[in-house]
């Protein structure tokens, strides 16, 4: 703690506008009003708090400060050792409340476990559409080119060189998406963190590795399945009725 100044956490940087540096303005319960130098900006993600020493108080209200809570850590409790020390606590006269971190800890998971069907549909409904788009481009360029490798097979290119003939393309473009992906989707889980904020939670920007392994995996196999598609459909390509046909 700096022994002047005080520390504000980034909730109330950020709705303030507030800079290491700046002044802020402070007024106590009972009325008296200082300005104090912001010295330093904490990482905060549940509840908006300011932090001064002891000596940054009284230099401020010139006064020492009068304590009225106590932040004291305990050795790992059950819920029901957590109940009984709580109800011993304000059975006495001196104790108006008592928090416990793990209760504040568990209720802000179980808000952030009922975004977990959302998270799923919005994965789900990507991979679909990745499929999608991925088949579909396939697709349209099976039949812009169809006469292209109807010639290239007459030439007497087999079907897995005709295959790799297309298919190079995808695997190419999936690289490209793949990588691109993970910066974009950065981005956009950041964007949507950020919307999902409240005055007294903020949601940080953490993407496990777990997470990358399995949209780099997805997308593989999304092209391996087209990969099969399209090369059972090149087997099958009527190379006569292709070279036929106008242009």
């Amino acid at each position: 703690m700096p022994k002047k100044g005080v520390v504000i956490t980034q909730k109330i940087a950020a709705v303030l506008n507030i800079n290491v540096g700046d002044k802020i303005r402070i007024t106590t319960s009972s009325g008296i009003k200082a300005q104090a130098e912001v010295k330093a900006i904490a990482e905060n993600f549940v509840g908006n708090f300011m932090y001064m020493s002891q000596s940054s108080y009284t230099k401020l209200f010139s006064h020492k400060a009068n304590w009225n809570s106590f932040l004291i850590r305990l050795k790992t409790q059950t819920e029901k050792q957590r109940n009984k020390l709580s109800n011993q606590l304000i059975e006495k006269d001196d104790v108006l409340g008592v928090t416990y971190s793990e209760d504040q800890k568990n209720a802000v998971s179980n808000m952030s476990s009922s975004l977990i069907p959302i998270i799923l549909i919005l994965i789900l409904l990507s991979g679909i559409l990745s499929f999608a788009v991925l088949y579909n481009l396939t697709n349209i360029n099976i039949s812009e080119r169809i006469r292209e490798l109807s010639t290239v097979k007459v030439l007497g290119f087999y079907d897995k060189e005709v295959n790799m003939y297309v298919v190079r393309e995808n695997i190419v473009l999936t690289i490209i998406g793949i990588f691109t992906g993970y910066i974009v989707g950065n981005l956009l889980t950041w964007y949507i963190l950020q919307q999902a904020e409240t005055d007294q939670v903020i949601f940080p920007l953490t993407i496990h590795l777990f997470g990358y392994i399995a949209s780099t995996f997805l997308m593989i196999l999304f092209t391996v399945i087209v990969m099969f598609i399209t090369h059972q459909r090149l087997k099958n390509i009527d190379m006569v009725s292709a070279l036929k046909s106008n242009e």
